[in-house]
């Protein structure tokens, strides 16, 4: 009875410590919030780093319209086209903005 008693006390507290880890893990966008323009963002972004560089950041829309338009000019990234452009600045101004709403924990 005991024995029993701490293999399910050891599974509860394993799942409470590593229960948020793992969901969130099983996101199938990473760390990044799931709403509309999630998709676009990123296969746009981890064609060339991770999605938590992406969701570590803090930007205005106008911030990260320079930081696209930086990663093309000096890094090599091609150009991202409109409506994919547009999507992807509307998803990041409202979910990765200054106010950092959704800030990887």
């Amino acid at each position: 009875m005991i024995r029993r008693m701490l293999s399910t006390a050891l599974c509860a507290g394993t799942l409470m410590v590593f229960g948020p880890v793992l969901a969130a893990e099983e996101s199938e966008y990473g760390v990044l919030f799931v709403a509309p323009g999630v998709e676009e963002t990123y296969y746009a972004c981890i064609a060339c780093h991770s999605e938590r560089i992406v969701a570590q950041q803090g930007l205005s829309r106008s911030g990260w319209e320079d930081t696209l338009e930086w990663m093309v000019e000096e890094q090599g990234m091609d150009e991202i086209e409109d409506p994919d452009r547009t999507i992807i600045l509307d998803y990041l101004a409202a979910h990765y903005g200054e106010d950092r709403p959704n800030y990887p924990n």
